[in-house]
């Protein structure tokens, strides 16, 4: 008897389990209006409907698409309380939406079914793109990203929309207490593309760190131009191997002196890169490559050390260059009261410590590479600051943990009088090239 009962709960709990986790959810559960509306709470029913809980998400990651050209498609699903994760997608043309828009390319982590039956590869008819069991333990902090492999459609087919819902479960292997998101996005075929245009100017360090010509492994530089891309994007977490940053986006890459730099930032008039390790020093080129082919070279000066310090625009004021320090409450910034608009600020007094940021600082002990996140202590050899002739305690100066290319001095006030001060930055004999003032209070 017992053997009897208990064979009849194993089995009927182990289609709820595979349904689940294992063989994906059956098709047509996106939420999309035309396959009738249907998401996963048809199953997992305890917060129906879908979006019912507001602390989560379902979210769809697609870029304008080039005709007949592959892209990355990534759905990211987020609850506080999320242990493990599944999703199901569909792309489809908005002129009808019957049909189906591109083709997915199944992976370890995805399977592509048919509507309506089978597995890929599906022909003309529709696909569902879902979670396989290895997938749904993905994730972390509530948070799962899936990518799938996605080819657009041919030219002339028009706008195209995704339909995705996802569950984030709780983990139980059961169908209750998870939450259901569902969410959609349209995207259009992009201009056709073209060679990137720059001239010899295009290039220069970022310019809220001062601009200029001279760059050094790790500093941040932005291009400008025109057809450099046509799409707009910023990196994502997704795009890292690792602590490592992406060498490309959506195609377009950068090279400095014939190295792969690492790119932030890509639109049709602007890309935000980080120079690589391994330029050398004396004059250097920048280009710009994209699907369609490269730009022409764009000169620059390659140094060992360039260090450049945070001076966005509306720190210029009063006829002098105020360095944006902060003081360690990261919101308070030293200048004058009311001085910056809508910026919390005041003068600094002896004895207070206050942060400064700088790119193209070089290199640290121990060596981060470029393109890297960095971590821990990260030290800058034989780093000085002077407020005005007066030498200032460096209590740290290195890489900003955390961040990529990022580097931060801590200094303490020394003892100056008040008013507006000279400050000097030099990093193993190389002084920071700007003109710098920062204040000082009593």
């Amino acid at each position: 008897m017992w053997n009897k009962l208990f064979w009849s709960v194993a089995v009927a709990s182990l289609p709820a389990m595979i349904y689940a986790f294992s063989t994906g959810p059956v098709i047509r559960r996106t939420g999309a209006a035309i396959d009738g509306g249907l998401d996963c709470t048809a199953c997992h029913r305890t917060f129906a409907p879908a979006n019912s809980d507001a602390r989560g998400f379902a979210r769809i990651s697609a870029v304008d698409y080039t005709p007949g050209k592959k892209q990355t498609i990534r759905v990211q699903v987020y609850h506080p309380d999320a242990k493990r994760w599944g999703f199901e997608l569909t792309a489809r043309l908005t002129k009808d939406e019957n049909l189906k828009g591109g083709i997915f390319t199944p992976n370890t982590l995805v399977q592509v079914k048919c509507d309506p039956g089978g597995n890929a590869p599906c022909g003309t008819d529709r696909e569902f793109v879902e979670h396989l069991e290895p997938a749904t333990r993905s994730g972390s902090d509530g948070l799962a990203t899936f990518s799938v492999e996605w080819t657009a459609p041919d030219a002339g087919s028009g706008d195209v929309v995704f339909y995705a819902a996802g569950n984030a479960a709780d983990g139980n292997g059961a169908s209750s207490n998870d939450r259901i998101y569902t969410t959609s996005l349209k995207i259009t075929a992009a201009p056709t593309g073209a060679r990137p245009v720059v001239t010899s100017n295009s290039a220069v360090v970022s310019q809220d760190f001062g601009g200029g010509k001279i760059i050094s492994p790790g500093t941040w530089i932005e291009i400008y131009g025109a057809t450099l891309t046509n799409v707009t994007r910023e990196w994502a977490g997704w795009d890292f191997s690792g602590a490592n940053a992406p060498k490309s986006l959506e195609g377009v890459g950068v090279t400095v002196g014939g190295k792969d730099a690492f790119v932030r930032f890509v639109s049709p008039g602007q890309i935000n890169a980080q120079v690589p390790d391994g330029i050398g020093t004396g004059p250097v080129n920048v280009i710009v490559k994209n699907d369609t082919g490269t730009s022409d070279p764009i000169p620059m000066t390659a140094a060992a050390r360039a260090t450049q310090t945070l001076v966005p625009p509306r720190w210029n004021v009063g006829g002098r260059q105020l360095v944006a320090a902060v003081f360690p409450d990261n919101v308070t910034f030293v200048a004058k009261v009311g001085e910056i608009a809508g910026v919390p600020t005041r003068p600094a007094k002896p004895g207070e410590t206050m942060i400064v940021y700088a790119i193209g600082a070089g290199a640290t002990a121990p060596t981060v590479a470029a393109g890297s996140i960095a971590s821990g202590s990260t030290v800058l050899t034989n780093a000085t600051a002077l407020f005005g002739t007066a030498p200032a305690t460096v209590a740290y100066a290195g890489l900003s943990p955390g961040f990529v290319g990022l580097y931060q001095f801590n200094l303490v006030v020394p003892n100056v009088a008040a008013g507006d001060v000279k400050l000097t930055l030099s990093v193993d004999g190389a002084a920071v090239a700007q003109n710098l003032t920062t204040v000082i209070g009593n």
